[in-house]
């Protein structure tokens, strides 16, 4: 097993033996023999022109009846590849400079950025701290052997659209005093049994970003449950310690790592030189996006005062200096007509459709929560489906959330759902709390029924 990024063979000549090593790939095998999700790392959500057209590229010839997928980490997944195309999808996305390492596995996963940052006014961009956060871990020995993964995201201002509370670590930029700096959340993560994170610093400068997650990643390998993976995320050893002995571990690294360390250059927290306060959000059902509608955002991410973010919950927000420039720019674009349309986001992960711990079919149930619901829930509404407990669409901070499961009918099993409402989306320390369990999908339906009917 690679212990170093650069050591992890991309792109593979054959799908890896070792599972392990597969993940650190992006490769997860589906429910489907013979076929496998790969996961791409697109860091912040940023996507060039080429790159958005190489991934339609992809789709079309590897597995045309397939769509990409969006998924709640700014990444894209490839769904239905053969083992024999694997290397072939892999160099395809290599040429296009689109990595997949590190996109699974015990390991730092994709750096999550606010979409806004570095567009809008007040918003400066974190792109360049992100990729210097990324590329420090990348060069660090044992990194793809942590644990238990590692998530990093960055919100460019008070909203916290990068959803701090459910990250390792979470930075918020603020701006005191003249200069900006960030206030630091910590050891949340979501599973069966979820929990959001503490705060962990009230101000800290540009500078100390990376020295702290050093420290938090030495303080993960040494003090993460290595036996039991349901028990080996940061924020079990923050349960295991109790917050406070946690935030004093922790400091202590972080002020060794500050003395220790080489001082890098200083970092510059630089807002827009030309804001782009215009903004279109583009909802796609189920996380979807057919090769058309990739083609048509790899026209707008080339276009002239223009800019493509990828979201973390299937929206992709397009950005341009008012926002009538931009529904013109949109408007053109027929593929991407029904994702330009006002709607809730109904999030789906991969569930029973692709995955092999889904117990249930989530586009199906997203499906018909659209369809029925399209006109009544507000469009800043997030609708989170999982398709097991693990609630990888982030049902348990989710506005609404239904997380699938199976019970015995009538000598068989079928589908049932938990429903959960009133979660933070991340940007704050709630939780979503259960409102019904065992529901068949119709129940589901009615209860949100009486939810929209008293918005």
């Amino acid at each position: 097993m690679a212990d170093r990024f650069d050591a992890i063979p991309f792109p593979c000549r054959r799908v890896p033996e070792d599972a392990g090593l597969a993940r650190l790939l992006g490769l997860y095998p589906q429910r489907q023999e013979g076929l496998w999700m790969q996961r791409t790392k697109i860091l912040g959500g940023r996507l060039t022109g080429p790159q958005w057209q190489a991934l339609a590229e992809v789709a079309r010839r590897y597995n045309p009846e397939t769509p990409l997928h969006l998924t709640t980490r700014q990444d894209i997944e490839i769904h239905d590849v053969r083992t024999d195309r694997v290397p072939q999808v892999q160099a395809a996305l290599a040429e296009a400079g689109i990595t997949v390492r590190g996109a699974c596995g015990d390991t730092p996963r994709n750096v999550t950025v606010c979409p806004g940052s570095g567009v809008r006014s007040g918003c400066p961009d974190l792109g360049p701290l992100a990729w210097k956060v990324r590329r420090h871990l990348e060069a660090t020995d044992g990194i793809t052997a942590l644990p238990r993964k590692f998530k990093i995201s960055f919100s460019a201002c008070p909203e916290a659209c990068a959803g701090p509370w459910i990250n390792d670590l979470g930075f918020v930029a603020e701006r005191r005093d003249g200069r900006w700096g960030f206030r630091v959340i910590g050891a949340g993560s979501l599973c069966a049994r979820p929990g959001t994170g503490i705060p962990l610093y009230d101000w800290i400068e540009p500078d100390d970003v990376l020295p702290l997650v050093s420290a938090a990643i030495e303080f993960f390998a040494e003090h993460g449950d290595r036996e039991n993976r349901r028990r080996a995320r940061l924020r079990h050893v923050r349960e295991r310690m109790g917050d406070e002995a946690f935030r004093n571990g922790l400091d202590r690294g972080f002020a060794a790592e500050r003395d220790a360390s080489a001082r890098p250059a200083p970092v510059d927290l630089l807002p827009p030189e030309r804001p782009l306060d215009g903004r279109l959000t583009l909802t796609f059902a189920s996380g979807d996006v057919s090769p058309a509608a990739a083609e048509a955002l790899a026209d707008l991410a080339d276009g002239d005062d223009l800019a493509v973010r990828i979201g973390c919950h299937h929206r992709v927000h397009v950005f341009g200096r008012d926002e009538e420039t931009v529904r013109a720019a949109v408007g053109a674009a027929a593929a991407l007509s029904e994702a330009a349309r006002r709607q809730a986001s109904v999030v789906a992960c991969s569930g029973a459709r692709w995955c092999r711990r889904g117990l249930a079919r989530t586009d199906r149930l997203a499906d018909r929560i659209r369809e029925r619901f399209a006109e009544r829930l507000d469009p800043a509404t997030t609708v989170c489906i999982s398709g097991c407990p693990n609630g990888c669409a982030h049902t348990r901070v989710a506005d609404i959330g239904a997380t699938g499961g199976q019970v015995r009918a009538g000598g068989g099993r079928e589908e049932a759902w938990t429903l959960y409402m009133g979660g933070g989306m991340g940007r704050t320390l709630a939780l979503a709390e259960p409102v019904a369990a065992r529901l068949p999908a119709d129940e589901v339906l009615e209860r949100i029924a009486v939810l929209a009917d008293r918005a």
